[in-house]
């Protein structure tokens, strides 16, 4: 696989750059005066977990010299992930070497308006000067919604004397020729974005609490490892779990009333999708009136509602602990009632893999088949899928 061609393309308001990868030409687009680095770090950030896919040599033009530290770092990056799924095979880099050398002054942290943005925005309100909000990896939305949630963030930033660098690109598209999941993929997208701008200091806000942490594209373990020698990658909040951030926001009225999780807008949390839903909850028993959510639904909702992941189930875990703690014994209940469904879900599915080896996983796809039943493509992942 070869990083070539690479390009600088500057307007009155912003600077463009890209290069082709494998046949696909990547690009990054950010506004003026920010300075846009001109070596191959950040291509190399993402061009790495679709070349381990492939198992091939990462070639990266002589002309896009690659910082010697993070050439370095990324060996232990490699054997991370095929550590976690050997689908990644450990590949050879050829790149020619110069230090990175800093380019823009300050402190940035990615920020998308949601909790583990806004969380770690708040606890290091002090040392942060910039605020870096990407289009075209988390989501790819239309151009009006877009400039709404850069208005609105941009608002949000200036309410603290802060400056937000909105950052366009197609990474979205990249890692889904490779069918690359975005949890796969986060970690190396923000470091791409990271080396992008050069600034000394980068925070990557947590996902997950340090005793919640499982393999996912963007860890304590593996965003550090993505500096280089002018920026150190810092991965923050993972001391805090999902309510505990929760709880943080709303003792800010602007950071509680620019929160926004919402799977499908930006710019409106809908109240149904599940990302909704389970942050309705800790904000309804925290007798949070100004948030910007819907009514929350009657406790029966949740009591039927499906949990899809294990990833879902953390979140509602936390929100019986604080049913719990907050004495609301009709939302403990319900929630209780959906864990132990899927739960029971869970279980049979693994007595179907262990004692039964699979048969009636087989029987329902068969049947999906038969009647054509719609079904979303299975992504890659950070650990392979179970048999």
């Amino acid at each position: 696989m070869q990083v070539a061609d690479w390009r600088i393309e500057e307007s009155s308001d912003s600077t463009e750059v890209s290069a082709d990868i494998d046949g696909f030409r990547l690009w990054y687009r950010s506004p003026k005066p920010y300075l846009i680095s001109r070596s191959g770090d950040p291509f190399l950030a993402s061009a790495l977990l679709p070349a381990m896919l492939k198992g091939e040599r990462l070639e990266i033009d002589p002309r896009l010299p690659v910082s010697p530290k993070l050439l370095d770092n990324i060996s232990r990056l490699q054997e991370i992930h095929n550590c976690w799924n050997p689908q990644f095979k450990i590949i050879t880099i050829d790149a020619a070497k110069s230090p990175a050398e800093p380019l823009n002054n300050g402190t940035f942290s990615f920020f998308s308006g949601g909790i583990d943005s806004t969380y770690t925005f708040l606890k290091h309100i002090n040392d942060i000067s910039h605020l870096v909000f990407i289009h075209g990896f988390d989501f790819f939305l239309d151009g009006n919604i877009y400039k709404t949630a850069v208005n609105r963030n941009t608002r949000f930033a200036q309410t603290f004397e802060k400056k937000l660098i909105p950052i366009e690109t197609n990474h979205h598209q990249f890692g889904y020729r490779y069918n690359l999941s975005r949890n796969l993929t986060q970690g190396s997208a923000l470091a791409s974005v990271a080396h992008l701008l050069g600034f000394p200091y980068v925070y990557v806000p947590a996902s997950f609490s340090y005793n919640q942490l499982f393999p996912y594209g963007s860890h304590p373990l593996t965003d550090p490892i993505w500096s280089n020698e002018c920026t150190t990658i810092v991965h923050d909040g993972a001391e805090a779990r999902r309510v505990d951030k929760i709880e943080r926001i709303v003792k800010c009225e602007s950071a509680l009333t620019n929160l926004r999780v919402c799977f499908s807008d930006m710019n409106v949390n809908c109240g149904k999708c599940s990302k909704c839903l389970r942050t309705m909850l800790p904000l309804k028993l925290l007798r949070s009136p100004a948030a910007p959510f819907p009514d929350l639904p009657l406790s029966d909702v949740f009591r039927k509602m499906s949990i899809s992941n294990d990833i879902e189930k953390i979140f509602i875990e936390e929100t019986v602990e604080l049913a719990f703690r907050m004495d609301n014994n009709e939302l403990r209940d319900a929630l209780s009632t959906c864990l132990k469904k899927y739960e029971r879900v869970r279980l049979f599915k693994e007595f179907d893999r262990v004692v039964l080896g699979g048969l009636i996983k087989r029987l329902y796809r068969a049947y999906q088949q038969i009647v054509k039943v719609p079904h979303g493509v299975p992504r890659i992942d950070t650990t392979p899928p179970k048999c």
